[in-house]
Order: structure tokens, then sequence, then C-alpha cells
């Protein structure tokens, strides 16, 4: 594993228990099994080409279990349409180092529209619209 890479048990709590085996933004159904083509888990704040040593880019608050390989499915909008990503949260700014963009900070938008904050513990929590960023 590189420097801010996901651990395989960040990986498994993220798609098994808080994301109950879906993707984060169209709530598609996955199989594990898919994983790298089906879906893949994607940094909210990228690690860079050299990895990192922001410890907070291999937290669970920055991973999203998302359907499509990075270029297919939701990871593949994401990286397409980065302006329409990040004022989503489903991408921050990694040149962005205040906490106010730590991923625990920023809320992530679903298809749906609802709003959710990510946290340490694993969980992805409904917030309000109207919430500040």
């Amino acid at each position: 594993m590189g420097a801010g890479d996901f651990t395989p048990q960040t990986v498994r709590t993220a798609f098994f228990d808080r994301e109950k085996e879906r993707c984060f933004v169209c709530r598609t159904p996955l199989q594990w099994a898919d994983r790298g083509f089906g879906w893949s888990a994607h940094h909210r704040k990228p690690r860079g080409m050299g990895g990192t040593s922001d410890t907070r880019i291999a937290s669970i608050t920055n991973c999203l279990i998302v359907c499509g390989s990075g270029t297919t499915g939701c990871h593949g909008r994401i990286e397409r349409n980065r302006d329409v990503a990040l004022a989503a949260g489903l991408l921050i700014p990694k040149n962005a180092t205040t906490d106010a963009f730590a991923p625990a900070a920023v809320r992530v938008r679903r298809m749906d529209k609802t709003w959710w904050l990510l946290t340490e513990s694993g969980r992805a929590v409904e917030v309000e619209e109207g919430m500040p960023q």
C-alpha cells in the first residue's frame, strides 16, 4: 500500500457497514467480487501522484464506495465533472488544508439530493439541506 491508500478494513467497513453494498451516490446494488470494474473506493480528497503525508487522505471520511472504475459509472461522472463533484462534496480540493476542508467536515450529496456527513466511526449521517458547506 502506498501513502494515502485505504486499508482493506476501511474499504470493507465502507462497503458492507456504511453503504450496505450500494453505490454511495446512486444507491445501485454492488457485488464485492466486482471491485475494480463494477465499483471502486474513491478518494474525495485526492492522494496525488506521489502519495501524501496527510493521514486524513486514508480516513474512512475520505472514502466513498461508488459504482464504476474511474471512467465508468458514478466514479467516471465524478472524474469527468469535477466542478459539479466539488459542489456536491464528492471531491474536496487537494490544496485546501484548513479544517473546514477536512473530509469529516465536508458534507456530500447523493443523487437523490440528500446531504450526508461521513464520520470517523464509519457511519453516514444525513444532514439538513440548508446546512452551510
